[in-house]
């Protein structure tokens, strides 16, 4: 019975040893798996923060005014609706545009009205979609979910409280995976037909009643203010007169201009740098 039992022992401790030894070598050590998790995480990190995957040429409305494609910009100041506009009537000309706004609120948007802040040509109407929505969370919901799938040129959201860092990096991921779904998918420009650039989404950001916002992770923000007329100009005459401010960007310092003309925007527009102090 004993050499049975020693043959028995030494046969369970053998089956043990090689089991250890397999599951030593189906899972890494723990400093590997630790550094796969850190990886990726960088990779994560750098989807949210990093450029374009694209490398798509930025969206601009004016030529001073860049905006990079697959991440979430903020737009502030007292005339930010203005600037909102404009920017929509240059994503309008190449596919719909998504604005969200808060249900709750009384005040609305007519898109025909906005025809002539968005610039000529630009047919913002046919292509706007209004979307009210009943809470505030829906607000960054709709918008992270527009982003991802790939299928508008722009989408604006009015917010009533200030995203935190987290909610932003989730939009910047929704973004750069709808920029390349649309690639992946070959979406162009309208009626079918390919055009460069693809349809790349973007995000823009703009407070409900704060013209100071300032909210942290964008990737560039932009602010516009009206100016008083100049002497030479009648209170009646059409003329209008901004300061356009870029606040953040990721590869260019702090500028402003001013920004003159007369009619619709961007129609005989006077575009000139301001010093700073002006």
């Amino acid at each position: 019975m004993t050499p049975s039992c020693d043959f028995s022992a030494a046969t369970a401790t053998a089956t043990a040893t090689a089991t250890a030894t397999a599951q030593s070598r189906a899972q890494p050590p723990v400093q590997a798996r630790l550094k796969q998790a850190r990886t990726a995480l960088q990779a994560i990190d750098h989807a949210a923060t990093g450029p374009c995957p694209a490398g798509l040429p930025s969206l601009r409305p004016l030529p001073c005014l860049e905006l990079a494609r697959g991440r979430v910009h903020e737009i502030a100041g007292t005339a930010r609706h203005s600037l909102a506009a404009l920017a929509a009537g240059a994503a309008a000309r190449e596919g719909p545009v998504l604005w969200l706004r808060p249900g709750w609120r009384p005040e609305m948007l007519c898109p025909q009205g906005l025809e002539a802040l968005a610039g000529p040509g630009a047919r913002l109407a046919e292509a706007l979609i209004l979307a009210n929505c009943p809470r505030e969370e829906d607000i960054l919901g709709a918008m992270e979910e527009a982003l991802r799938a790939g299928c508008v040129a722009l989408v604006l959201a009015e917010t009533g409280t200030v995203p935190d860092l987290r909610q932003i990096r989730r939009l910047h991921l929704a973004a750069a995976e709808g920029v390349a779904r649309a690639v992946a998918a070959g979406t162009g420009g309208r009626g079918g037909t390919m055009a460069p650039p693809p349809l790349a989404p973007l995000g823009l950001l703009l407070s409900l009643d704060r013209a100071d916002s300032r909210i942290a992770g964008v990737e560039s923000r932009w602010a516009l203010h009206p100016l008083p007329p100049a002497a030479d100009m009648t209170p009646d005459d059409g003329t209008f007169r901004w300061r356009l401010q870029r606040l953040r960007a990721r590869d260019a310092p702090p500028a402003q201009w001013l920004l003159a003309g007369t009619g619709p925007a961007g129609a005989g527009m006077i575009l000139a740098p301001l010093a700073a102090g002006d």
